[in-house]
């Protein structure tokens, strides 16, 4: 299934805008960002066609050089999946993604407040999550981790980090990104002691109103869980796949 151009366009011109540095490689770019060097989301190659294998691996070496890992995205379903076996005899291990656009009517209100993060709190929540997560990372890793969140704002003319709080705290959100006529939800999460409760559809109902007037509404989706089946009942389709290759020893 391939994914519409206009999901592809905003993905390649949200990461060009946060990178330090953009160079070419066979069927697409390398992003990077000398910052954030453990950073998987700011130091990978976004592919759009289909490559020869040897070429786009020995690109890679070269470009991430500098790094103990290497990643590898393909925008287009059909090139990433026959670079699989090329990906996998090389140490690579495949994560496949849905692209889910928005196909519902017009979503409720949230049930719940949802409120618009400032920087520097949602800085500071996700060093708390890290910490809690990956309690061995170095503080320096965390910091990076952490403050990558910044670089969000220059991907898109609009960014938000919606949030719902209990007790003064954050424990829900999701980003949202919108550049003219088109917007992203990413990065859905609620912390486990408060699952059950309907914050995440808060804030997806958040994001979706904030979306309205948008030709195209999307998001990602784990290739092999199940938040898509629940994002389906939200309004969204699937409308394509990604395939992430990743080879690594170190970086998030």
């Amino acid at each position: 299934m391939r994914t519409p151009d206009d999901i592809v366009d905003f993905l390649v011109a949200f990461a060009c805008r946060q990178a330090s540095e953009v160079i070419p490689v066979p069927g697409g770019v390398a992003v990077r960002h000398r910052d954030f060097p453990v950073s998987y989301n700011n130091n990978r190659i976004l592919v759009r066609e289909t490559v020869e294998p040897a070429e786009l691996l020995a690109a890679a070496d070269e470009v991430m050089r500098d790094l103990d890992y290497r990643v590898i995205v393909f925008l287009d379903d059909e090139a990433g999946r026959a670079f699989e076996g090329s990906a996998l005899a090389a140490g690579y291990r495949p994560h496949p993604l849905v692209a889910m656009r928005f196909e519902g009517e017009t979503s409720p209100a949230p049930a719940v407040p949802v409120e618009s993060l400032e920087l520097p709190v949602m800085v500071e929540m996700l060093r708390k999550e890290w910490r809690a997560d990956e309690p061995e990372l170095p503080e320096d890793e965390v910091g990076q981790l952490a403050t990558r969140v910044r670089e969000r704002h220059k991907g898109a003319d609009e960014v938000h980090f919606l949030a719902v709080r209990q007790d003064g705290e954050p424990v829900s959100r999701a980003d949202f990104y919108r550049r003219q006529a088109i917007a992203q939800i990413e990065y859905v999460t609620t912390l486990p002691a408060y699952r059950g409760r309907g914050y995440s559809t808060a804030v997806m109902r958040e994001a979706l109103r904030r979306a309205r007037g948008c030709d195209t509404v999307f998001l990602f989706a784990d290739g092999d869980d199940w938040p898509q089946n629940w994002y389906g009942r939200l309004g969204f389709a699937p409308v394509g796949r990604f395939h992430e290759y990743v080879r690594a020893c170190g970086g998030w």
